[in-house]
């Protein structure tokens, strides 16, 4: 749906760029590698690719000095949040020695008497950044300052597709990833 109401946006405003139709498609593919991940590599991988779509998507109207800002802000919030994902990861590969989420689930279950201060505090601390990370991707509180000016700033259907499709991917990640 929303590849054709670009199609349709495009024609209204007599654009014959392909490019912002491509990237949607690969932001799909980076969304459906997200919720069909069990490790944490290919998930950082996938997400990645999703954000770098979305960040060319949200400065996609080249004249206009609102999507420059928009797609800049994006990135370097995006960038930040990149790095508190990297950091949670290694922090709980650290504590369990494995990127693999159910080896992750696991350790914290198998190991409650035998893992020392310091490994519950490595396993919380990483999920504490993980979470962190992902409530930037999900857009919730304190992370969501960012949203109201990539949304204004990006034509209206990438504004569409950032508002919904993201935040359905991040959510049945945590739904994989806590379950």
């Amino acid at each position: 749906l929303v590849v054709w109401y670009t199609y349709l946006y495009q024609k209204q405003e007599k654009m014959n760029a392909y490019e912002p139709i491509v990237l949607m498609l690969t932001a799909v593919l980076g969304m459906m590698g997200i919720v069909s991940t069990q490790d944490f590599l290919v998930f950082y991988l996938c997400l990645e690719l999703q954000s770098f779509c979305f960040y060319i998507l949200a400065a996609s109207r080249r004249t206009s000095k609102f999507s420059t800002e928009a797609g800049l802000k994006y990135f370097l919030l995006g960038a930040l949040a990149s790095g508190f994902l990297l950091y949670g990861a290694s922090l709980l590969y650290g504590a369990t020695g494995s990127l693999n989420f159910n080896e992750w689930a696991m350790f914290g279950v198998a190991s409650q008497e035998a893992t020392s201060e310091m490994g519950h505090f490595f396993l919380s601390g990483g999920f504490l950044f993980l979470f962190a990370g992902m409530f930037f991707k999900l857009s919730a509180f304190p992370f969501h300052v960012w949203t109201h000016d990539v949304y204004e700033g990006s034509p209206t259907p990438v504004t569409f597709f950032l508002a919904f499709l993201p935040k359905l991917a991040v959510v049945t990640f945590f739904q994989r990833l806590l379950v």
